[in-house]
């Protein structure tokens, strides 16, 4: 489970900081200050298990489910844009 806790925090993550840059393109400072202001809370679903982790195999696995996170993250945004 905290491995897709992990995956889906970094697809928001990579979502966000993509609506962030167009808000800062776009000079929208609502959309700015607002996603400026959630953005430090977005990781903290998967900080707790990063600090945890022990070994190095715990920290590659969670590697991936980032990983993977932000490419499903990438690949929602370019459906989006187009």
């Amino acid at each position: 489970m905290k491995y897709f806790i992990i995956g889906i925090s970094a697809l928001i993550i990579e979502i966000c900081s993509t609506f962030y840059i167009r808000a800062v393109s776009d000079a929208d400072i609502f959309m700015m200050l607002f996603f400026a202001s959630i953005s430090p809370f977005l990781g903290l679903p998967f900080i707790g298990y990063m600090v945890e982790s022990k070994n190095w195999t715990e920290r590659i696995k969670q590697s991936l489910a980032l990983s993977i996170g932000y490419g499903i993250g990438a690949l929602v945004v370019i459906q989006f844009i187009k």
